[in-house]
């Protein structure tokens, strides 16, 4: 039975894809086209990332390339797996501190936790995936990642500049997901803010943010979105060039941009994972005076992850 967590070397042989800063939809010609295997198509590029939907998903699955697996059920016989064992751990503010604070949440609190148990999930061949509704806040800052969840990968050594790009398969769980409308948010705020302030903000998608941190304040983050409206209830796999992400310093909450070449020697401690808005900010830094009395609402976006991993070079 295999693990969850896996490093493979494996001989290289995959698709060319082409069309770089564009955000058209191509074909994929897979290797794998064995009937009832795991495969991609309808590959499409965007700035900074690029998706592709994920057939038949969870069956057949072969591992492509020198790889490290945070989280991968290659297999469909790992079951009820632990995370906590695989390094992985999160938080949820909601269920802490004022209950006001919390009021236009959709759900109870305990809904928003970290299960530290990996479920096996029928819409992908009963492999064990990660399941959990990150939040983002859209007025303030103070716990506007209301959740989210981490995996310390600092045992294994590798740093930033060993890693190719990062990959995620992932499914967007309409039923439960809760995103307020551009427009919503102009009505819920507009006697804070005008309307170009909320067009900067957000686009009313799922976004997901990204962090890859040393053990100091060293760092290469992301933000990616998804249309629900497009891929809800899909499995999708979501590539990341490491040359995609800002590299920064952050000291007292001041970011200094670095390049790429400056983490390179830098070992990897953690990859963070929450909920966002599309621009990574609140509507706090535009509204003043702040109070609390200011009315607060979410994104709330249900997210199951089945793979996490790292593409070595």
């Amino acid at each position: 039975m295999q693990s969850l967590v896996k490093t493979y070397s494996l001989p290289f042989v995959f698709f060319c894809l082409i069309g770089c800063g564009s955000n058209k939809s191509l074909p994929l010609s897979v290797i794998n086209t064995e009937a009832d295997s795991e495969h991609i198509q309808q590959f499409t590029n965007y700035e900074g990332y690029s998706t592709a939907i994920i057939v038949d998903c969870g069956q057949g699955i072969v591992p492509e390339g020198k790889i490290f697996s945070l989280l991968g059920d290659y297999d469909g016989g790992v079951k009820d797996r632990n995370l906590s064992d695989l390094n992985f751990s999160g938080w949820n503010h909601t269920i802490n501190g004022s209950a006001t604070e919390w009021t236009n949440l959709k759900l109870e609190g305990s809904n928003y936790s970290f299960n530290s148990n990996a479920k096996a999930n029928n819409s992908c061949n009963n492999v064990s995936t990660l399941d959990i509704i990150l939040l983002k806040k859209i007025a303030d800052w103070n716990h506007q990642h209301s959740n989210g969840f981490e995996c310390n990968i600092l045992s294994k050594g590798y740093k930033f500049g060993d890693i190719k790009s990062l990959v995620f398969d992932l499914k967007i769980n309409t039923a439960k997901t809760r995103i307020p409308t551009v427009e919503n948010i102009k009505k819920m705020y507009v006697n804070y803010v005008n309307d170009s302030i909320v067009d900067a903000l957000d686009e009313g998608k799922v976004n997901i943010g990204i962090t890859l941190g040393d053990n100091t304040n060293f760092n290469g983050s992301i933000i990616f979105q998804l249309d629900q409206a497009v891929l809800g209830d899909k499995w999708v796999r979501v590539t990341i060039p490491m040359d995609k992400l800002l590299f920064y310093q952050e000291i007292n909450y001041k970011k200094t941009v670095k390049k790429q070449a400056d983490l390179n020697n830098i070992v990897v401690n953690r990859m963070l994972i929450v909920g966002e808005t599309k621009s990574g900010a609140v509507l706090r830094r535009n509204i003043s005076p702040w109070n609390d009395s200011i009315p607060e609402i979410f994104k709330e976006m249900d997210v199951s992850f089945k793979k996490i991993e790292l593409q070595l070079k």
